[in-house]
């Protein structure tokens, strides 16, 4: 039944679209355009891979269906408003080496992807040609297409394999979906065709619009009355071959955090995406080119606030389509193999999932080449704002308020909220739970809510990739939520609605109890017939996605500072994953065995815990101690390393536990360490390593500049180090201190300028120029003598021609006490001979 209410689902919103005679084209002023009504298009959506590589073999290797796997993800789309899928097809596993299509499960599941995503009113921009091999993260597979016989580079260049290509794109443009009938050249729903992904050209000028154009020709051949689009994102230097071609606009990507740095980036990146800039801007023939991204994310970074603003800064430039890269499927996203750089997943990152929601929105509400000032002050704009300090992305106009974190903001009438879309709290919604949530205005009095359960991350999403290490969980429990709608007032009734759901309940002043699922909600007094199977937008009202509980381990994330001061109260704080809640939580201080001394832990807030200690623990010392929680059965375990039993039993056999360093209100404040923290600081640059000196590693610079005409802005090295949760325990004595001290030397060689930064939580920068010498080992400056700098965009993005320096020199509202990264520059300086020198440590006193 619910398969033939999504075939009548899809011939509603197709209909709806007038898509039979629908065709977009590109004007002469650049812009991406419906024929039927000369409207601007504009689309937002994701890349996704279930039907071919990494993804493809490990649905098979876990027993998943592709089919449902992909049904299942293409929901959350609808509930994300995705309305835009971009994919590189891998050609190397629908072809042969002559450019022969092969009709083979790889090309089906396509075909279905793009059936089901049609029947929620979803685009797409197709790439044909991906180049790439299908192995990543795991090694290739010996496939029979043309890019596994010829590689990337012969491709742009070899004429056998040249003729493949074209071959391969009139046959795939030509090719009729499976379950649409449709050729792909033919499909309303196809807004464009990008030639292939990332080419990354050398040759002349001349040899590659030529190339260019034999693969455009190929495309037109097949009667392609849509735009054509080519990747400009690489090989900038061949802007005339682009803007001479046969094509319609050039295709983009954003990286601004850069890629796999095989952990989480911590600190504020939104410096790093305050605008976007395109090298090709003044160029004459750019002006009748469209614009749009075809991968975008910020890598590594795990905050929830970064894609509006990068939506935001998107639009600013003119870009009329963007898919973010890579939407994770359900069933994959546990692991995050698939692409481990990059993370999203409504279930398992719904933060990070609302934020997507919210650059949509953005994407659709935002006029193209809006202005909204530079960064900081463009943090705010239109019905948006992003909040680094709050870990917060919020959408709050007059009908809709979508947030990813708590929000205390305001609606200016909640009576005319039709849709709400949130994590934890806000003025309408309070939630105990850790999941999304979607709440729909059906008709007057009644609404729909979708509760998705609970997310946890086990482990560093982003560290190195493995199958058998699960880093997110999810887990269907019941939570307390309050729902402050004068539409439905506070008695209203919640009736489960999806399939095994039969809870129904009564609110009691807008308070309910109720677990992940999908419910009816309706005022006291309405009556109207609902039918639970009816279609809403592009969905059923009863239709509902989410894993089965997942989370089968027990353990301990610990928030506690590294090292507090004296006068401070020594406090230990720390999450609790669990399935079951514990029976009993406790720190333990001492060495194991008789000698520990057990403090209890008291639950402050879900799942999070908190011990205070005795004050006679406020004295200069390295504290010891473990965490141990009590599990429903009666048993202990102890961390941080998971072991069973507690610190107070007998037989307990001690390992590493926790420190905590105690120290003197005035003692100086570590930001940096070669020795501890140069393995996760942020480099750019070669010549630059790590060496033993002694008893302590330094950061060693040897290298002699080349003859590169560096830019003003381009410097010969710079770096990044995050501190924020390094220092948070000691922050309230950050003013008291004076001075900033750098240890290093120089060892041979003319003594180099090094541009010294601190960056505060908002992005501001407090730079000072430091010239070393050949004999000092410490130096010393003021902090008073440090001027206004800016954020150096390291790790470097893709593409990399975008800029060096980031964000404002407008920084009267600099905090010296919310300070949270050191950034050292090796500006671009004339040197007779090499540079050789190291840094070891920098500190405040």
């Amino acid at each position: 039944m619910k398969g033939i209410l999504l075939i009548i689902l899809f011939f509603v919103i197709t209909a709806a679209s007038g898509q039979h005679s629908r065709n977009a084209y590109v004007d002469d002023e650049g812009v991406l355009r419906w024929e039927h009504d000369q409207s601007e298009i504009v689309g937002f959506g994701v890349n996704y891979s279930v039907p071919f590589a990494h993804a493809f073999r490990m649905a098979e290797r876990m027993g998943i269906d592709h089919e449902e796997a992909i049904r299942q993800d293409v929901y959350h789309f609808a509930r994300l408003d995705l309305d835009l899928y971009r994919v590189h097809v891998w050609d190397t596993e629908i072809s042969d080496s002559v450019g022969n299509l092969l009709e083979n499960e790889h090309l089906r599941l396509f075909d279905f992807a793009i059936h089901e995503m049609k029947k929620r009113g979803m685009r797409f921009v197709i790439t044909p040609i991906a180049f790439w091999g299908n192995g990543w993260p795991e090694p290739d597979e010996d496939t029979p297409g043309f890019s596994n016989k010829y590689g990337k580079d012969a491709c742009l260049t070899n004429p056998d394999a040249i003729k493949a290509q074209a071959n391969y794109l009139e046959q795939f443009l030509n090719h009729k979906n499976a379950f649409t009938g449709i050729a792909y050249k033919d499909d309303p729903d196809v807004i464009a065709f990008e030639v292939s992904n990332e080419p990354h050209h050398g040759g002349s000028e001349e040899e590659v619009k030529s190339y260019i154009n034999k693969m455009v020709a190929s495309i037109k051949k097949t009667g392609l009355q849509k735009p054509v689009f080519y990747n400009m994102s690489h090989s900038i230097h061949l802007a005339d071959a682009y803007m001479e071609a046969d094509v319609d606009g050039g295709t983009f990507q954003w990286y601004p955090s850069g890629l796999v740095a095989n952990h989480a980036l911590k600190g504020n990146y939104l410096p790093h995406v305050a605008e976007y800039k395109i090298p090709y801007e003044d160029h004459p023939g750019f002006k009748n080119k469209a614009k749009i991204v075809y991968e975008f994310d910020p890598a590594d970074v795990t905050g929830n606030y970064m894609y509006p603003a990068m939506a935001r800064s998107f639009r600013e430039a003119g870009l009329q389509l963007a898919t973010h890269f890579a939407y994770d499927a359900m069933f994959l996203a546990p692991f995050n193999t698939n692409y481990g750089t990059h993370f999203m997943n409504l279930a398992y990152a719904p933060q990070k999932a609302l934020s997507l929601k919210i650059a949509s929105a953005v994407f659709h509400e935002i006029p193209r080449n809006a202005d909204f000032g530079a960064f900081p002050g463009n943090n705010v704009f239109g019905d948006f704002r992003v909040s680094y300090e709050q870990n917060l992305a919020e959408y709050l106009s007059e009908n809709r308020f979508f947030y990813t974190n708590n929000t205390s903001s305001v609606p200016s009438e909640t009576s005319k909220l039709k849709e709400i879309a949130g994590f934890g709290n806000s003025q309408v919604v309070k939630y105990d739970g850790r999941g999304a949530y979607f709440l729909d205005e059906i008709e007057p009095g009644v609404w729909r809510l979708e509760i998705m359960p609970d997310a946890f991350w086990l482990k560093d999403p982003y560290s190195p990739v493995n199958p058998n290490v699960q880093k997110a969980a999810v887990l269907h429990a019941e939570h307390s939520m309050t729902i402050h709608l004068p539409q439905l007032g506070d008695t209203f009734s919640a009736k489960g609605i999806n399939e095994g759901n039969a809870l129904t309940a009564i609110a009691n002043e807008g308070e309910i109890n109720l677990s992940p699922g999908v419910y009816l909600l309706r005022k006291k007094g309405v009556t109207a017939k609902i039918d639970a199977q009816s279609a809403f937008k592009n969905i059923l009202l009863n239709e509902y996605v989410a894993p089965a509980t997942d989370l089968d381990t027990l353990l301990v994330h610990n928030k506690t500072s590294q090292s507090i001061n004296m006068s401070d109260e020594v406090e230990i704080s720390f999450d609790v994953i669990s399935a079951e809640k514990p029976e009993e939580v406790a720190v333990f201080v001492g060495e194991g065995h008789y000698r520990s001394r057990r403090f209890e832990a008291k639950e402050i807030s879900l799942n999070h815990y908190r011990a205070l200690l005795p004050d006679e623990f406020n004295r200069q010392q390295t504290l010891n101690y473990y965490i141990g929680v009590k599990h429903p059965d009666g048993n202990w375990k102890t961390f941080p390393s998971g072991i069973a039993g507690s610190p107070g039993d007998w037989d307990f056999s001690p390992r590493q536990g926790y420190n905590l360093d105690i120290l003197p209100d005035d003692s100086p404040l570590l930001l940096w360490s070669a020795d501890d923290h140069v393995f996760s600081s942020s480099f750019w640059q070669q010549g630059v390593g790590v060496l033993p000196n002694f008893n302590r590693r330094v950061l060693s610079y040897n290298f002699t500049p080349d003859d590169t005409d560096y830019s003003v802005d381009e410097p010969f090295h710079a770096f990044k180090y995050y501190f924020g949760e390094q220092i948070a325990g000691r922050k309230k004595n950050i003013l008291s201190k004076e001075k900033l001290v750098l240890k290093a030397g120089v060892r041979s060689g003319m003594p180099p300028v090094l541009h010294i930064s601190l960056i505060d939580k908002s992005g501001l920068v407090r730079k000072y120029q430091m010239k070393l010498n050949d004999h000092d080992e410490f130096y010393t400056v003021s902090l008073n003598n440090f001027d206004a700098g800016r954020i150096a965009v390291v790790p470097r993005p893709f593409p990399d021609y975008l800029p060096w320096f980031a964000g404002s020199e407008n920084n009267t509202d600099f905090n010296l006490d919310e300070i949270e990264f050191l950034q050292i520059v090796l500006p671009a300086q004339k040197v007779e001979g090499a540079i050789d020198f190291y840094l070891e440590e920098v500190w405040l006193e």
